[in-house]
């Protein structure tokens, strides 16, 4: 059998060589993907009908320019690389830039570029392969939308029930106090009254926060420093519980910040790490640089996360199944969404890794200097 194989290979070759040069122009012209065929310098070579409909060029007029000259300038620098590593290396990539066609339409291209051997081996030129996938990015919109105005329902319909508990509370405590001529009745309708009311306030905070960043009271500290002290602070409460805290800080030139922010952000964090953790687990705080950003991570070793919830796990109002909602919010279920509201407004970025039953990362990366405490 294996004797057979060679004999079998060139039989193909001669079958292929047979089919002449005409049979292989005529299938890169007729393709039905648009093709444009370069040589080391990238100048092109060989343009197929596909390819003069998409950009609206004839190949008479494309022929010897730089392929370069065909992409958007900021999608420039991506496609000399693929074109680099395709005649270079023998290495197929991708890359994808938004091109307006002869009617000014947008069209999301993507580029699959491979490379052109002589019988040697060696790259003599790159084939590039466009594709208008403006259909799919579209659609891929769409239903991101879809799925923003469910979260935006679902939140209206959280803020109605939240409040409607409030002022219901309220209303009922209210009446019975009007038809009540006891004194001390009317106290305690009046103390229960502020103290819902007072949530509702703490609510409305939440949603500003979330929206705008949270701006109250923003009196400027030295970023390890702020971190110093909560970590102090929350220590004693985590042992209570069983639960161990750690605090490991690589030396890092001050950074200012507002210490109330930065507080908000790690205390809504150390919640939901509490809500995840039983006795015995362990929550590490991190904070360091990367390169010229400053990287805070906060690590537990709780149960972990699904990825649906962590899919989720930023929208206002979600609530993980089998947690509980953190102590700080109080039941409003905005923590995790003020943490990536303030975060943004900071110029930073958060993301989340997790497994369940072995903990969960959130790493946040924070401008060196400047943004952190902008207005």
């Amino acid at each position: 059998m294996a004797a057979e194989e060679p004999t079998r290979s060139k039989r193909l070759q001669r079958g292929m060589i047979g089919f002449g040069a005409d049979y292989y122009r005529l299938l890169f012209e007729h393709a039905g993907v648009a093709m444009v065929g370069t040589d080391a310098q990238y100048r092109i070579k060989s343009w197929n009908q596909v390819t003069s409909r998409m950009f609206g060029a004839a190949a008479g007029r494309m022929v010897g320019t730089s392929l370069l000259a065909v992409i958007p300038q900021e999608g420039r620098e991506d496609a000399e690389r693929a074109l680099k590593a395709a005649i270079e290396q023998g290495v197929t990539s991708q890359f994808e830039f938004v091109h307006r066609d002869e009617k000014g339409v947008r069209r999301q291209l993507a580029v699959t570029v491979s490379t052109i051997p002589d019988r040697k081996g060696t790259g003599v030129g790159a084939l590039a392969c466009f594709r208008d996938i403006t259909n799919r990015v579209q659609l891929v919109e769409q239903l991101a939308q879809s799925r923003k105005m469910a979260s935006l329902g679902e939140m209206a319909g959280a803020m109605a029930h939240h409040f409607n508990n409030i002022l219901g509370g309220i209303v009922t405590s209210v009446d019975f106090a009007l038809a009540s001529t006891d004194p001390e009745v009317q106290q305690r309708v009046l103390l229960k009254s502020a103290q819902a009311l007072g949530r509702a306030t703490r609510l409305v905070d939440g949603l500003l926060a979330f929206a705008e960043g949270d701006r109250r009271h923003e009196d400027v500290a030295d970023l390890t420093e702020t971190i110093t002290q909560l970590v102090d602070r929350m220590e004693p409460e985590m042992r209570e519980r069983g639960m161990e805290l750690h605090f490991d800080a690589q030396p890092i030139p001050p950074i200012p910040v507002y210490r109330n922010r930065i507080d908000t952000v790690l205390l809504n964090l150390i919640d939901n790490a509490i809500q995840a953790m039983k006795g015995g687990d362990v929550l590490t705080i991190r904070l360091g640089s990367v390169g010229e950003k400053i990287c805070l991570e906060v690590e537990d070793t709780g149960c972990g996360m699904s990825d649906d919830e962590l899919s989720r796990i930023f929208e206002p109002f979600y609530s993980r199944p089998h947690t509980l909602r953190g102590s700080r919010d109080r039941g409003e279920g905005l923590g995790l969404a003020v943490v990536h509201g303030i975060v943004q407004d900071a110029g930073g970025s958060i993301s989340v890794t997790s497994r369940l039953g072995k903990g969960t990362t959130f790493t946040i990366y924070l401008p060196a200097v400047g943004t952190v405490t902008r207005s």
